[in-house]
């Protein structure tokens, strides 16, 4: 890229989007400055909570498979770079019965794109993978290209990649506004009023503070999790067992293999994520009836774990209704490029979340941008 083609960009958020987009604009040759009203890492937004799944047979839908398949060695690349371990293979599993939608679903994007899978009855389960408490007529659907990521040490990778690339990051420098300034924008602090070509809004659960949104497009909700001391610490290690997702009339979750040396965490999904008035409100403490539901589930199926929640930890995320991403160029204001509304979906293809926004930047167009993310459909007409 030339000098002349370089642009000034803010990047406002430093969770996971955020340092992706800064990596992938600082890659181009942009000018990038990243602000967050926090450190980062931090435990205060959405990338927070030691795990996250990777996977690539996508039960949301096959539009995402693209973006899955590309983010993988963009993951790679990073790891090698900063030399840290940032995402384990260790395959995947749709645990349920046939019928479930969810169960279909993966079958179907599995099938329909040609990806690698298998479909494993309830014998074949309980001799690979005695972890996981089946039902007679319930079968798993293993991914074998899925798998774990620390996602704090994520975020600090990206960083560091980005500041190596001429990256500059604004801790603690919580932006109070953005506006039109002549043709370009205007980034708020408490501190200044700097101006910038572009500005990333990548703010996750805050989204509805600066992007000039409909409050009711992306509201905060809270996730709460809890970790539970495996019996076998060695079978359920990554090397050992793959993360799932769990589709029970019972219950239902995602689980992640041991990385804290003794415990398996188990975020549950059929328990009501509470909506937020704003994530500055996000309750640190998880009530015991939400402990208890998640106990149960544990205890009626995951027979290789103590039913014993011995760390709870809670969250918050942004989410639109249609639980897609918004990705683009804001409606209001072309200069503002929009990364938000993750939906619990953003940290598994965050590398290409941020190729994306770093084209918009540099080209006002992005072939790898799929149009269900599309920040105008929500417009009403």
């Amino acid at each position: 890229m030339s000098s002349t083609d370089q642009r000034d960009v803010a990047v406002i958020g430093a969770g996971i989007i955020g340092v992706m987009s800064a990596w992938r604009l600082a890659k181009q040759g942009h000018r990038v400055t990243v602000y967050d009203q926090w450190n980062t890492p931090n435990d205060r937004g959405a990338s927070a909570g030691e795990s996250r799944i990777f996977r690539t047979v996508y039960k949301e839908g096959t539009e995402y498979v693209p973006l899955l398949q590309k983010s993988l060695p963009l993951w790679e690349e990073l790891q090698s770079a900063q030399d840290m371990t940032i995402l384990q293979m260790c395959g995947g599993l749709t645990i349920g019965h046939p019928d479930h939608p969810d169960t279909r679903a993966v079958i179907d994007c599995a099938e329909s794109e040609g990806l690698s899978h298998e479909i494993l009855d309830h014998a074949q389960m309980a001799q690979r993978y005695p972890q996981f408490g089946l039902d007679k007529d319930e079968i798993g659907v293993y991914d074998p290209a899925a798998g774990i990521f620390r996602p704090e040490l994520a975020v600090l990778a990206a960083r560091e990649e980005s500041k190596q690339l001429g990256a500059t990051y604004r801790a603690y420098s919580r932006v109070l506004n953005i506006r039109d300034a002549a043709g370009r924008v205007a980034v708020d602090t408490g501190q200044d009023a700097l101006h910038y070509d572009k500005v990333v809004l990548a703010t996750g659960p805050w989204a509805a503070e600066l992007a000039g949104l409909d409050p009711e497009l992306i509201k905060a909700q809270q996730l709460a999790a809890g970790w539970f001391p495996a019996k076998n610490v060695a079978q359920h290690q990554p090397e050992n067992m793959p993360i799932s997702i769990r589709r029970h009339p019972d219950a239902g979750f995602s689980c992640f293999p041991i990385l804290d040396g003794m415990a398996v965490k188990i975020l549950p999904h059929h328990l009501r994520w509470p909506h937020l008035e704003s994530p500055e409100n996000l309750p640190r403490f998880v009530e015991a009836d939400v402990v208890q539901a998640t106990e149960r589930a544990v205890a009626r199926l995951m027979p290789g774990l103590d039913p014993t929640a011995i760390r709870v930890s809670t969250w918050t995320e942004g989410f639109t209704p249609d639980g897609v991403p918004l990705v683009g160029p804001s409606p209001a204001n072309d200069n503002v490029i929009l990364a938000v509304g993750m939906s619990g979906q953003g940290f598994k293809f965050a590398p290409m979340i941020g190729s994306i926004i770093a084209d918009f930047v540099s080209t006002n167009a992005s072939a790898d941008a799929i149009d269900i993310m599309s920040t105008r459909r929500f417009e009403k007409e």
